[in-house]
């Protein structure tokens, strides 16, 4: 497994992430002067947005993200983001909790399968980042912020082979195997089966500096061309024009990665049957493991250091739905796998005496889905570090 992979899930992860709850959070937004104690503003939004990806690109945070280490487990990885969403005012309930996850997983997957080369990948993040910069284009603090996580990316990656590019495709598509969930704007538009697969296309460009498929070249031990044959492809092939850029501002010519939730539309996320089975059975196929706590112990002390924004005075918290109704919500809640369900921990962000332990007690109490026996812990030092933020 690749030991780069973990900064670009988490970005294109959290970067789908505020694509979804800022198309929610407009849709669900009332104009200032009308609108009631319980009921967003786009003043709300703006904060909303603000908070979380100030949070998301903490730059300690980032520093150690970038540090070569494996994947956290599925479980720990949604933990996360849990804590992530609940940055601000925002309150999310666990089934919202819930659609929300997939249609991060199952659009970044979807972005993975799609990337023309390896290399792809990166022009998928920095399409996420450039729409980041967007939301908060009136805050140059979170700017910068999001602009020096870019300068990150690319000195990290610039220098990276063709191979070492392979070898993080793979390890995130490893991640995403088993996770096939509906989602309905995909199935609209027939790029997903009823049984929560993608449907690749045979058509479109190829990758920047390859050729039209059409054509095989027969050489001679000299290295001498000797034969051209022709031969008829299914598909159309196009040459793409130009390589999207790899610099801090440019035309990515790639649109994966960009908001596909601009234009408003309905979107409905449903389990799969093999989905279904694959969770029913989750608790008997897992192993133990004997890093299961070391991980929780040290996602907990990432946690800890982030803060959830707490109401002052008398302003409360907003909750917000991804579902069109309240019972659609609580519908949803009920007929969920549970083993597909998890906890919003809140955990206060202290340094009084017994807070780590307390903690590692919360989180030790969670299942890790994902065993990794071979796991060297080289990412203690990320979650350590989020002690003193």
């Amino acid at each position: 497994m690749s030991a780069r992979a973990l900064p670009l899930l988490f970005l294109n992860l959290g970067g789908e992430m505020l694509y979804i709850l800022d198309q929610r959070l407009r849709a669900q937004s009332i104009p200032g002067e009308k609108a009631r104690k319980d009921e967003w503003t786009d003043v709300d939004r703006k904060r909303v947005m603000n908070d979380i990806i100030t949070t998301m690109f903490n730059k300690k945070f980032m520093e150690e993200l970038f540090k070569p280490q494996e994947l956290y487990s599925k479980k720990a990885l949604r933990t996360v983001y849990d804590r992530l969403a609940h940055a601000s005012i925002m309150r999310l309930n666990q089934a919202s909790m819930d659609k929300l996850y997939d249609l991060m997983t199952m659009a970044f997957k979807y972005q993975v399968l799609l990337c023309p080369r390896p290399k792809d990948i990166l022009l998928v993040t920095f399409n996420h980042l450039d729409a980041i910069k967007d939301f908060i284009h009136d805050s140059p603090g979170i700017l910068n912020q999001v602009d020096e996580t870019f300068r990150q990316l690319i000195e990290t990656y610039s220098c990276l082979s063709a191979g070492e590019f392979q070898l993080i495709r793979q390890t995130l598509l490893i991640f995403f195997q088993d996770m096939h969930i509906r989602v309905s704007i995909f199935l609209k538009d027939k790029v997903q089966n009823s049984n929560g697969r993608f449907v690749l296309p045979i058509s479109g460009p190829v990758p920047w500096g390859t050729e039209v498929p059409g054509l095989i070249r027969t050489f001679n031990r000299n290295g001498d061309e000797v034969k051209r044959t022709e031969f008829i492809t299914d598909g159309n092939y196009v040459t793409p024009q130009r390589e999207g850029s790899f610099d801090l501002y440019g035309d990515r010519v790639l649109k994966l990665g960009t908001n596909m939730y601009s234009v408003s539309r309905p979107v409905e996320t449903h389990m799969s049957a093999s989905s279904k089975n694959l969770a029913s059975h989750a608790k008997d196929n897992i192993a133990p493991n004997p890093l299961a706590k070391e991980e929780l112990n040290f996602l907990a002390r990432l946690l800890g250091g982030l803060e959830i924004k707490k109401p002052g005075g008398s302003e409360t918290g907003f909750r917000l739905n991804l579902f069109t109704t309240d019972e659609e919500e609580e519908h949803a809640a009920l007929t969920r796998p549970e083993e597909l369900s998890y906890k919003v921990i809140n955990i206060e962000a202290t340094q009084e005496p017994g807070r780590r332990a307390e903690l590692s007690r919360i989180l030790g109490e969670l299942e890790v889905a994902e065993p990794r026996p071979e796991s060297s812990g080289k990412g203690e030092d990320l979650l350590a570090l989020m002690d003193g933020l």
